[in-house]
């Protein structure tokens, strides 16, 4: 069976993977576009995203965002970065056979994206900040980073787990970040297409 299928005109991968049969808790996100409120996530976060120049999908694990957006949005440099080259090597894999010249993955992690300041119209960083342990004493120095590389007029994509929402939840990130904690940055909006347990906002760089 092959390592993807399409649907509704989205990617993701199929159930019959070798990684889903070996690993099910590994590969739970990766099937995430088939369960309605997930894909209704992505399609929010796609939506803010520019259409043209690099994006930078910072945490990008396997890859199912950053190979929707590349095929959704042709004009777009799409780059997933990601310490998990086990996970990359799957969106590897989708590239492969869409045949997307837009998109590309390579190692990497917040702190060193192996990209030049400056070089990107939107930074991607979903799912990514509270799952780092102790993060809330250098949330603003991991935030700037990522503004770093925008170019002015860029956008930075930001998401974190809603734990007010999401309460009755069995597994919740380690850091337990509300938009409070990100006071810092005055000028955020927060999106009201994503579905209910997450909480998604966009900056733009001045």
């Amino acid at each position: 069976m092959a390592i993807q299928e399409v649907r509704d005109g989205w990617i993701y991968l199929d159930r019959g993977t070798m990684l889903w049969q070996k690993n099910a808790s590994a590969a739970q996100g990766v099937f995430q576009p088939i369960h309605w409120v997930a894909l209704g996530r992505m399609q929010a976060e796609l939506r803010l995203a520019p259409y043209e120049g690099r994006i930078a999908d910072i945490g990008c694990g396997h890859g199912i965002v950053a190979v929707n957006l590349a095929w959704k949005k042709p004009r777009t440099e799409v780059v997933g970065i990601d310490p998990d080259d086990g996970k990359l090597e799957i969106g590897r894999q989708l590239l492969s056979e869409h045949r997307l010249p837009n998109c590309k993955f390579q190692p990497g992690s917040l702190e060193a994206p192996g990209l030049e300041p400056g070089s990107c119209t939107g930074v991607l960083c979903t799912e990514v900040l509270d799952h780092l342990p102790e993060v809330k004493p250098v949330l603003k120095e991991k935030v700037e980073k990522l503004l770093e590389l925008l170019r002015p007029g860029g956008r930075l994509i930001l998401s974190i787990f809603d734990h007010e929402a999401s309460q009755d939840a069995a597994i919740l990130p380690p850091a337990q970040l509300t938009m409070q904690d990100f006071d810092f940055l005055p000028n955020k909006v927060v999106d009201r297409n994503c579905p209910r347990w997450w909480n998604l906002f966009y900056v733009d760089k001045k």
